[in-house]
C-alpha cells in the first residue's frame, strides 16, 4: 500500500510539472517576451529653482517684514528678467516660534517668518545665459538661498514619440535574434507593457545643490546645462512559429 500511493503521489506530482511548462505554451504556440529602451539626448530649455528666506526676530511682525521685503527684491528681479506670474508659485509660508536647546531644556530665542517659492525659466535655448544672469542677480540679496535646480524640457512630446519607436524597434531586433536562432518566425505582437514612464519626470536634478548668498557673493555662477537623457523603457511579448 505505502508503495502505490508513492506511485500516486509521483504521478500527480509529474502531472502539475507538465501543466505549469504548458502556461506560456497554449495549443503548442511559442511567445517570448524582451525589453526594448530607447534613448534620445536633448539640450534642456527650461529650468526650476526653489528660492527660500527666512528671518528671526523678536516679533513675528519684524520677522514677517523682513521675509516680506527680501521677497519683493527677489520679485522685482524676476519681474525685470521678464519672468510671468504664472511661473511664479509660493511653494511655502510660515511663522512660528524660534527654539534653541539650552542645558538639555528648549528656550525660545524669537519669532522665525519663512518663505520659499518656485520659479521656472523657459526659453534657454534662445538666451542660454538667462538662468545665469538671474541667478547673479538673486545670489547679490544677502541670506537668499537657492536650491534644488532642475533642468527639464518645456515639451517632451515629439521626443518621447521618439523613444517610444526606438525602443519597440529595438525589442523587435532582440526577438528576430531570437527566432533566427531558434528557427523560428514572428507571428505578431502580443502585448506592449510601459515599464516605466518618464513623461513627468525632470531628467536633470541637481539634488543638495544650494547657494546660501552671504557666503557666496561675488561668486560667478556660470551654470552649463549640457544635454540630458529622454528614455522610454518598454516589454513586448510577441508570439513565433
Amino acid at each position: 500500500m505505502t508503495n502505490k500511493k508513492f506511485y500516486a503521489v509521483f504521478l500527480l506530482l509529474n502531472l502539475v510539472i507538465v501543466a505549469a511548462c504548458n502556461v506560456n505554451k497554449p495549443n503548442g504556440q511559442s511567445t517570448v517576451s524582451v525589453f526594448g529602451i530607447g534613448t534620445v539626448m536633448v539640450q534642456p530649455d527650461m529650468v526650476q529653482v526653489t528660492i527660500n528666506f527666512s528671518h528671526v526676530a523678536q516679533r513675528t511682525k519684524q520677522a514677517k517684514e523682513e521675509v516680506d521685503q527680501k521677497i519683493r527684491q527677489i520679485l522685482d528681479i524676476l519681474k525685470g528678467e521678464d519672468i510671468e506670474d504664472k511661473n511664479i508659485i509660493t511653494a511655502s509660508l510660515s511663522y512660528g516660534a524660534e527654539m534653541e536647546y539650552r542645558d538639555g531644556r528648549a528656550v525660545q530665542v524669537g519669532q522665525r517668518a519663512d518663505r520659499t517659492i518656485i520659479v521656472i525659466i523657459n526659453d534657454m535655448v534662445n538666451d542660454s545665459n538667462k538662468f545665469s544672469v538671474l541667478l547673479n542677480k538673486i545670489m547679490s540679496i544677502d541670506r537668499v538661498v537657492i536650491r534644488d535646480i532642475k533642468f527639464d524640457m518645456e515639451n517632451k512630446t515629439e521626443i518621447y514619440k521618439q523613444t517610444r519607436e526606438l525602443a519597440y524597434q529595438k525589442a523587435l531586433d532582440k526577438v528576430n535574434q531570437y527566432a533566427n536562432i531558434s528557427g523560428l518566425k514572428i507571428v505578431k505582437t502580443l502585448t506592449i507593457t510601459e515599464e516605466r514612464s518618464r513623461d513627468i519626470l525632470f531628467g536633470t536634478y541637481q539634488k543638495n545643490v544650494a547657494y546660501e548668498t552671504a557666503e557666496a557673493s561675488g561668486l560667478s555662477a556660470s551654470v552649463p546645462t549640457g544635454e540630458q537623457e529622454v528614455t522610454s523603457e518598454i516589454m513586448v511579448t510577441f508570439l513565433l512559429e
